[in-house]
């Protein structure tokens, strides 16, 4: 059953990165933490296992018979890449799981803000309602979190403690 519902799920999320371009770990990394229960190490992992050379190409293929693909842009953009996910692939064993949850989340914020606002500027600064946007819904969330966190329950009773009613 677990493996019709990685199917349907690894579907869904070819199917998204095929229409809109997306690297699928924009889905894939958070599916596979909250409908699978891997933890974020498993879920970038396999992400990246799954969006190897072999799946990539099929969709690159097609954009490319349609002339969507500037093929020396690509073999840069490429040859980067490989540098950086090289780079970054050994940095994750020393980098908390704490600190790399937030820093997806804001990304994914950020990128998203970025999208809904409709900034398409040469000026830098252009960001900046995106970044103000994704600070405030940080914030937001921060202060949501710790409002609404469960309170912790009193130790329950010890041998090691004399209560008195």
């Amino acid at each position: 059953m677990a493996s019709l519902g990685l199917l349907a799920f690894g579907a869904a999320v070819g199917l998204l990165s095929g229409v809109l371009g997306i690297g699928g770990g924009i889905v894939l990394v958070p599916g596979l933490m909250m409908l699978f229960n891997f933890n974020q190490r498993e879920a970038q992992g396999t992400s990246l296992a799954v969006l190897s050379l072999p799946v990539a190409v099929a969709a690159a293929v097609i954009y490319y018979r349609n002339g969507y693909v500037h093929v020396p842009v690509m073999a840069y953009v490429a040859g980067g890449f490989i540098f950086g996910a090289f780079c970054g692939a050994n940095l994750v064993p020393y980098v908390p799981v704490h600190v790399m949850r937030p820093a997806f989340g804001l990304l994914l914020l950020y990128v998203g803000f970025v999208f809904v606002l409709d900034i398409r500027s040469e000026r830098p600064a252009a960001a900046l309602p995106a970044a103000v946007a994704t600070a405030l819904a940080m914030l937001l969330a921060r202060v949501m979190h710790r409002r609404l966190r469960p309170h912790a329950l009193p130790k329950p009773p010890s041998t090691d403690t004399e209560y008195h009613i």
